[in-house]
């Protein structure tokens, strides 16, 4: 309920003091995007005793660990291009695959909000096809303005985080 439902322009829940319209727009507004060529590891001989991680937007997230170093070190969002699956990420990391796409925010929007829209957006399916380039970019959704970004991303960051501890309780 924190983002619109479909065919309307603001959610049914707010915080407080916020009542402008969310405005319509293609993610490809709101993201950048790097093809991750640059952080690809060389050799898939991981070992725990390596420190830099080796991600995948799946469930398996992160494959092993490598003492290969170019690595991409910026908060960003990794977004499998076959799949759809992403993950928010705010470490230094390496990847396997060119599969990915590596997503930042231009300005005026807010990551941790950009990453939750981007999970909450239905994007069309075109089976086994690259789908950032000619789906994602132009899918619109409704985006408030920076001030609510930065409310509910903290919000639901903290609803994260919370339910994180309890998961390992």
């Amino acid at each position: 309920k924190m983002f619109p439902a479909e065919g309307k322009n603001t959610p049914a829940i707010r915080f407080k003091g916020f009542t402008d319209a969310w405005e319509q727009r293609k993610l490809g507004e709101v993201f950048d995007y790097e093809r991750p060529d640059a952080y690809i590891v060389k050799s898939d001989k991981y070992s725990d005793f390596y420190s830099t991680p080796v991600l995948t937007a799946n469930k398996g997230f992160i494959l092993g660990y490598t003492d290969e170093h170019r690595v991409c070190n910026r908060e960003c969002i990794i977004f499998d291009d076959f799949t759809l699956d992403s993950k928010y990420v705010t470490f230094p990391f390496m990847v396997k695959s060119s599969a990915l796409k590596i997503l930042t925010v231009k300005s005026g929007y807010y990551l941790p909000f950009a990453y939750k829209l981007l999970q909450a957006t239905k994007i069309e399916v075109l089976g086994h096809a690259r789908h950032y380039i000619g789906v994602v970019q132009f899918t619109k959704a409704y985006i408030p303005n920076n001030k609510e970004q930065c409310k509910i991303g903290g919000f639901l960051e903290q609803l994260d985080n919370l339910i994180t501890l309890h998961q390992r309780k």
